[in-house]
């Protein structure tokens, strides 16, 4: 009976896991960008680093805390299901799509590897913008 109620407590705490809507890893440059248009894009480098290059379109954040980059998310997301991406470091990325998914939003992207493995992708031809006024 015990290892009964062990399995299905078991099977329950992975059925929760996995239904936490998690972001979206993508590698592949024309796959992420397909997502763009209509999205809500931020670069969360430093303000040094967003200024010195950075992908077109999107807004650098500069050195605003998560907190502040959530909020500024909630205010201008048209809807939950607006896709939003993240450029910068993985771990910072992930803690900002945490918080955003507990407040509902579901379509959570980034490129795998950050700003240099995109830039990287994108080869020679790749001119990014620079200066942002964060």
């Amino acid at each position: 009976m015990k290892r009964t109620i062990f399995i299905i407590i078991v099977c329950l705490f992975c059925l929760v896991l996995t239904s936490c809507k998690k972001p979206n890893r993508v590698g592949d440059v024309q796959e992420f960008e397909s997502l763009f248009e209509g999205a809500i894009k931020y670069d969360i480098r430093t303000e040094e680093e967003c200024e010195s290059g950075h992908i077109k379109g999107f807004v650098c954040m500069g050195d605003n805390d998560n907190d502040e980059i959530v909020k500024n998310i909630s205010l201008v997301s048209l809807s939950k299901d607006q896709n939003i991406i993240l450029i910068g470091d993985e771990k910072r990325v992930l803690e900002i799509f945490d918080a955003l998914s507990k407040k509902g939003y579901k379509s959570m992207y980034y490129f795998d590897g950050g700003y240099q493995a995109y830039v990287e992708a994108k080869g020679e031809g790749f001119v990014p913008e620079t200066g942002c006024g964060c």
